[in-house]
């Protein structure tokens, strides 16, 4: 019995490190690392799919029970509000996702592409913000009953949409782009926001969306995104965001500088280290002054003390030759003395 207890132990202990692994491998795969984490943009297709209408669309986009989206691009500490705009030229649909951050600024998360490819049938991608998602972040849905075409390899396919109750409807006779009415801080009554939560949980939450849709490098819909790129907007205050979405969780938003369009919370530590290297520098110009100041000041005390030196030097040779000159010419003087006595003497001998 005992081997047996031992056998089942070590086989559960070998499941469940398997099933752990897998799960973490499986939640690297799907993060990004960046702000767009927190908007599954497989989810927001399938949404997208199961919609009757543009209008219900963005309602379920947005829905409090259903917590699709879990952006906080403001930091404010609440979900941020989705708005959908479509841009459209002929047969070619823009569905641009955007979020007000303020009365002025926007920002496009992501847009969804849609084409009318020939009679019934369509194609659609959903292609992330290159500011929240990086560049070339494309969705498209994997396997449906209906294939379109197959090009060269079984894996790329191109999907017919044609059955999805939203694109019958945009291709219907009555439609009319659709402009969502809402801007910031005017929002529908049963719009409630809620705190973001962390990405792990919000992973488990939309992770089973992703059966029937996968990432795609391919563009399909050139020209719904040459419409996308007319429109788009961004703010160069979402590129100093601060991208604590990931893995580590919504924090506080703390103080923000009022009216301030490019500084956000995610420059704070960068605003605060400037002015330490500030202080550092003014702390370290006295010093140098000062240093400077004894070191000019000793070099001139140097500088003075092998002038006097010199000068000493030269007063004392100056000395010693005026007292060298002195006794030459006393010499000479004698000299000459004798000499004028002797002669004077030979001249009386002479007389004599």
């Amino acid at each position: 019995m005992k081997i047996m207890k031992r056998n089942w132990l070590f086989t559960f202990l070998i499941l469940g490190g398997s099933q752990l692994s897998w799960s973490q491998t499986d939640d690297a795969t799907d993060s990004l690392g960046v702000i767009g984490d927190n908007l599954d943009l497989t989810a927001v297709l399938n949404t997208f799919k199961e919609a009757e209408n543009i209008e219900a669309f963005e309602k379920a986009l947005n829905d409090p029970e259903g917590k699709l989206n879990n952006l906080d691009l403001n930091e404010d500490n609440e979900v941020d509000y989705i708005r959908v705009i479509d841009e459209t030229e002929d047969d070619a649909h823009a569905f641009i996702l955007r979020v007000d951050l303020d009365e002025d600024e926007s920002q496009d998360v992501a847009v969804i592409e849609l084409e009318k490819t020939a009679e019934n049938a369509a194609q659609i991608q959903i292609v992330g913000d290159e500011e929240l998602y990086g560049s070339d972040y494309i969705i498209e849905p994997s396997s449906e009953k209906e294939i379109s075409k197959r090009v060269f390899s079984p894996q790329l396919i191109v999907i017919n949409v044609w059955a999805w109750p939203s694109v019958r409807f945009v291709y219907g006779p009555v439609y009319r782009p659709w402009r969502s009415p809402w801007r910031w801080r005017r929002y529908p009554a049963w719009w409630k926001p809620w705190r973001p939560v962390r990405w792990r949980t919000y992973h488990v939450h939309v992770h089973h969306h992703h059966h029937h849709y996968h990432r795609v490098r391919t563009r399909r819909c050139v020209r719904a995104h040459g419409v996308f790129y007319k429109h788009r907007r961004t703010t160069v205050r979402i590129k100093q965001h601060k991208h604590h979405h990931g893995h580590h969780g919504h924090k506080s938003s703390g103080t923000k500088s009022a009216g301030n369009k490019t500084m956000v919370k995610g420059n704070k530590n960068q605003a605060v280290k400037q002015p330490q290297k500030t202080e550092q520098k003014t702390a370290k110009t006295p010093a140098t002054k000062t240093s400077t100041k004894q070191s000019s000041k000793s070099n001139n005390h140097s500088a003075g003390k092998k002038q006097t030196q010199t000068k000493s030097s030269n007063k004392t040779t100056a000395k010693q030759g005026q007292k060298k000159t002195a006794s030459t010419g006393k010499k000479q003087g004698n000299r000459k003395q004798n000499q004028g006595s002797k002669k004077k003497s030979s001249q009386k001998g002479g007389r004599r």
